[in-house]
């Protein structure tokens, strides 16, 4: 017996909702800056991330410091794409004392490239709440600065000792917002809003 006229308007219903829903979550999977995740060092520009990246997860077990995990449905991010889940907590190190950055020498795609210079990373950028860092309120404090790989030039204080981020230095590895004494904390890690790939940002 041929299908009634409903079932086959039920089909078709079902039909497009499934369609949308998986257009939904590929939107998901390939639009992570929409969702505010923080890169791994050396990541590749926009799309080209997505595309290189296997999703293997050798760069989160390299990690040293556990800086990088890998994104769940939890996180509101589709795919399981490696990003820096809490950089006030687990900042990157950049790899101290090593010769090269862990999770781009074990990444065994392109989706994580080397960097001839730290400067050139761009995970994300530092940014100070001055309503509630104490020394935009009238109490000494240099922790971020001392903390910071490049003081003077990612991060500096100015004439009032009030530290100052300069955006075109700045790679975002957390560590002045892991120092930062105030709780919540006074330092902040935006992604960039155009990840750039390694290198575009010229160095300071």
């Amino acid at each position: 017996m041929p299908p009634s006229r409903r079932e086959w308007l039920k089909a078709g219903v079902g039909a497009v909702l499934g369609a949308g829903a998986g257009l939904a979550v590929r939107r998901r999977a390939r639009n992570p800056d929409g969702n505010e995740r923080i890169r791994p060092p050396g990541a590749r520009s926009g799309e080209a991330f997505l595309a290189a990246c296997i999703r293997c997860g050798q760069c989160v077990l390299a990690c040293p410091s556990a800086t990088l995990r890998l994104a769940t449905l939890a996180d509101g991010w589709a795919s399981s794409m490696p990003f820096a889940a809490d950089l006030r907590r687990r900042p990157c190190t950049l790899c101290r004392e090593q010769a090269a950055l862990r999770c781009i020498a074990v990444c065994p795609t392109d989706a994580l490239q080397p960097v001839a210079d730290l400067l050139a990373i761009r995970m994300g950028t530092a940014r100070i709440d001055p309503a509630t860092c104490w020394a935009f309120n009238r109490i000494v404090c240099r922790t971020c600065w001392h903390a910071c790989p490049w003081p003077d030039r990612a991060l500096r204080l100015d004439s009032r000792l009030q530290p100052v981020i300069d955006a075109a230095v700045c790679i975002g590895c957390g560590l002045c917002a892991q120092a930062c004494p105030t709780e919540p904390g006074s330092i902040t890690i935006e992604p960039p809003a155009n990840p750039t790939a390694p290198g575009a940002a010229a160095s300071a």
